[in-house]
């Protein structure tokens, strides 16, 4: 019994948080204020921009619609960065059923600290009619 707790301790201290690592969110660890994240999206539905805080109104309201709301502009918040692209494609998505369009292309510049480059990653959605 001892063996199987200590097991568990090992896993909850030290796996949990550098398996959090592998996604670039660090999300599990105890980051607190090592790193600044930041991150902005651009959503185009057949060419014409769309504002991410209008498709924040169409979301549920919690986390997603405040990841959503302004990032127009660059947030600060790591965890919603690294949360932002493994969703980029459900947000694309979601801003389908904000107007009738063919498809929706999103945009996520993101870096995990002030001083690094931007990283972008994009994904192009069909949209259902």
């Amino acid at each position: 019994m001892e063996a199987l707790r200590s097991a568990s301790v090992v896993v909850l201290i030290v796996a949990l948080p550098l398996v959090s690592w592998c996604d670039g969110s660090g999300q599990l660890a105890w980051t607190m204020f090592t790193r600044t994240g930041q991150f902005r999206l651009t959503l185009f539905a057949d060419g014409k921009q769309i504002n991410p805080t209008a498709v924040a109104a169409r979301a549920m309201p919690g986390p997603t619609g405040v990841a959503l709301a302004g990032a127009d502009g660059m947030k600060h918040h790591d965890v919603m960065r690294a949360t932002m692209r493994r969703h980029l494609e459900d947000v694309a998505r979601l801003a389908c059923r904000l107007r009738p369009t063919r498809e929706v292309v999103a945009r996520l510049e993101e870096r995990v600290r002030t001083t690094e480059p931007i990283r972008v990653s994009e994904v192009t959605v069909r949209c259902d009619r």
